[in-house]
């Protein structure tokens, strides 16, 4: 149902008891706050707003009483988050994250209330009991693509431990400020609420954006016609992102400045995100890049004078936090592109939840890219096979085999196993580039990694330095 259509049922007097609008949430709030308004008006009294509560079952409980002082009452809700699936647990848990650390004994302030709410409700989307145990072995259960974050990059094994002590001492707060946070006992009212209604002029209208299409309760609100699903911005297929135009057209008529579309191209670059699923497929724009989207919007709209935003504004004012793929680095150094790389490295970092647990993750990644350079260099002087051929099937045909021989005595190549796409790629690399460069790798691997746990005030520019000498060895200097 579009909104629209809903907004002509409830003028006609088909009303229902329980609305739901799902959709990113920049758009999914003010179409919901419009319905609970219309629906306000109609039935006599102010619709109340209601943003990540911790339980919907007290204002479930209000709805279901009548009013000393009002004939209706509609309460809208914000991101509660009752309907979310697995897909979202690691955006909902990067939340409470965000909170951390909190100190043991201290009350809970209104963001620690929040985040602890966001971590039981995340526990009980892995069916894990909150109040089962010891805090560290109930948080020990939450698997480690739990802690990924919108990107879908998992923390190192530091960083690791030190968001579980950090949710370990949320779970402890919460357990003494008594916050139990969603729970079936909401969504069995939900469905109450939705299949035996409310008072006449009683209404809940949900704005969510994470939603689980399987859910039972979201398939009899699709048939009953009180699902709104607004445009979402997801990511394009070629690497752009679908949804836009209806993001910017909200925003638009919000601020009364409008965008022009390589502006708006610049700025969804500059600071969308997907969420990642568990097998790296991007579910769509992560809720707070898109939130981010739409407060540098609101900001370029102030600084524009009336006129229209443009990429030159764009470029001067928002900081370039956008997505990047640690792939697409690794292929820029393998092509030679020093600089290049370097910019993209640095976006990543920037976008990172965790800089330096998101440094030592893309060195892990260079780290072994770098290996397999030097192996590769040794596999062309001992093999003789021909360097330089860039055509993917003659190589996987005729020139992996012979990389990934056995050595001398039955010893494997330290490139078996290795999965021909990326061989090729390092062989591309390493095909140009000077031997004496490549024996020296692992030093410099060895000097990188030590800079970057301790010996230097400064690691980014020594990983900065690593990146940009192995784009030069690929340009074959």
């Amino acid at each position: 149902m579009t909104l629209e259509t809903v907004f002509g049922a409830v003028d006609s007097g088909r009303r229902q008891p329980l609305y739901l609008v799902a959709g990113d949430r920049v758009l999914a709030e003010p179409a919901a706050v419009q319905l609970g308004e219309r629906l306000a008006a109609q039935a006599g009294c102010e619709a109340h707003v209601h943003r990540r509560p911790e339980s919907l079952s007290a204002i479930l409980t209000d709805l279901r009483t009548f009013s000393l002082f009002s004939t209706a009452k509609v309460a809208v809700v914000i991101d509660s988050a009752v309907l979310a699936d697995l897909a979202a647990a690691a955006s909902l848990l990067a939340e409470a994250v965000r909170e951390l650390p909190v100190a043991a004994g201290d009350e809970l302030p209104p963001g620690g209330r929040r985040a602890a709410a966001r971590l039981i409700q995340v526990l009980r989307l892995y069916q894990i009991e909150p109040n089962a145990g010891a805090t560290s072995e109930v948080v020990d259960q939450l698997p480690a693509s739990a802690m990924a974050g919108k990107t879908g990059r998992k923390p190192g094994a530091a960083r690791l431990s030190e968001i579980r002590s950090g949710l370990a001492d949320l779970l402890a707060a919460a357990r003494a400020a008594g916050i139990e946070g969603q729970a079936e006992g909401d969504l069995a009212l939900l469905a109450e609420a939705h299949a035996g209604g409310l008072p006449a002029g009683h209404t809940l209208v949900l704005a969510e954006s994470a939603v689980a299409r399987e859910h039972p309760l979201v398939a009899a609100l699709a048939a009953a016609g009180a699902l709104i699903e607004l445009q979402r911005v997801e990511p394009g297929k070629r690497g752009d992102w679908q949804g836009l135009a209806e993001l910017a057209a909200e925003l638009e008529s919000q601020t009364g400045v409008g965008i022009d579309r390589r502006a708006l191209d610049e700025l969804a670059r500059r600071t969308l995100q997907s969420v990642r699923l568990r097998r790296g497929a991007a579910a769509g724009a992560a809720a707070d890049s898109t939130g981010r989207f739409a407060a540098e919007y609101r900001k370029l709209a102030s600084l524009a004078g009336g006129g229209v935003i443009d990429s030159e504004l764009v470029r001067s004012v928002v900081e370039d936090r956008g997505e990047e793929d640690q792939w697409q680095i690794l292929d820029k150094i393998g092509a030679g592109a020093g600089a290049e790389a370097v910019r993209r490295l640095r976006r990543l970092l920037a976008s990172a939840e965790d800089p330096m647990a998101a440094r030592l993750s893309f060195f892990g990644l260079l780290a072994e890219f770098a290996r397999h350079l030097t192996a590769v260099g040794g596999s062309l002087e001992r093999s003789g096979v021909t360097a330089g051929v860039r055509s993917y099937p003659r190589f996987k045909q005729s020139i992996a085999p012979r990389l990934q021989e056995e050595l001398a005595d039955g010893v494997p190549s330290p490139l078996t196993g290795l999965h021909p796409y990326r061989l090729h790629k390092a062989y591309l690399a390493a095909s140009g580039a000077p031997r004496d460069g490549l024996e020296r790798l692992p030093v410099r691997l060895l000097e990188t990694e030590l800079l970057l746990k301790g010996e230097s005030s400064r690691p980014q520019a020594a990983l900065e330095g690593l990146v940009t000498e192995l784009a030069s060895l690929a340009a074959g200097r």
